[in-house]
């Protein structure tokens, strides 16, 4: 009884912890909730909200920063630091969904992506 009553504290605090995360993220990469961020001759800003019409053309603003036309580093650290910040879904949904299989997580891992970007369209918040 008290390894059962340690595993369900365990569940607990993975499904408190991947709740918290969450929230964080979807302050950051949709309400883009954070001040510009220097470090060393580096800027990152994470602007708010933009007027105009929405981007809904994959890779149409990464494509410029990757060919060069803006700034290789700034496109690599654009999507490098999409793909860290969801990371740690890839941990804590295990920890409570043990019979979690790599097509289940690539299917989360699909369906963040797109919830994110779908939020991001819905209340107005992206990149020009």
């Amino acid at each position: 009884m008290d390894d059962n009553l340690k595993t369900v504290k365990k569940h607990l605090l993975s499904a408190l912890l991947l709740i918290v995360y969450s929230l964080l993220l979807i302050k950051v990469m949709v309400f883009k909730d954070l001040p510009m961020i220097r470090i060393g001759p580096l800027m990152f800003k994470f602007g708010g909200t933009h007027e105009g019409p929405a981007n809904l053309v994959p890779f149409k603003t990464i494509l410029p920063y990757l060919f060069g036309g803006q700034g290789l580093i700034i496109g690599g650290l654009n999507i490098v630091g999409n793909i860290v910040l969801l990371v740690p879904i890839g941990f804590l949904v295990p920890l409570i969904f043990r019979s979690m299989t790599w097509k289940k997580m690539l299917a989360i891992a699909v369906a963040s992506g797109l919830l994110i970007e779908g939020m991001q369209v819905v209340l107005h918040v992206w990149h020009i």
